[in-house]
């Protein structure tokens, strides 16, 4: 099942609605390959594993990916554009812009 959350500013929210969709990776077929896949910085150290995605419900994209981290921390939310599977060692890579 999908959790739905809003996003943008209060007048935005109360115009348009929910914005995002939370969806547990493991719920659907499609997004099965990124339940509990490692994700790396471009370093390769690890900042945890996939936990659920969240789907932007104007476009039907996939926005953002929700990290369970190894340290107990609070989850972290990644963009989805700014990871890249890396297919040969079967993990996500975070690659940041400095």
């Amino acid at each position: 099942m999908l959790k739905s959350h809003t996003g943008g500013s209060a007048g935005t929210q109360r115009r348009h609605g929910q914005r995002f969709s939370c969806m547990p990776a493991g719920r659907s077929t499609s997004t099965e390959l990124l339940q509990g896949c490692p994700v790396v910085t471009a370093a390769g150290q690890s900042i945890g594993r996939v936990r659920s995605l969240l789907v932007d419900l104007r476009s039907k994209q996939l926005r953002y990916v929700v990290l369970a981290p190894h340290d107990g921390k609070a989850s972290i939310a990644i963009p989805w554009h700014a990871l890249y599977f890396d297919s040969a060692l079967l993990r996500l890579v975070y690659y940041t812009y400095r």
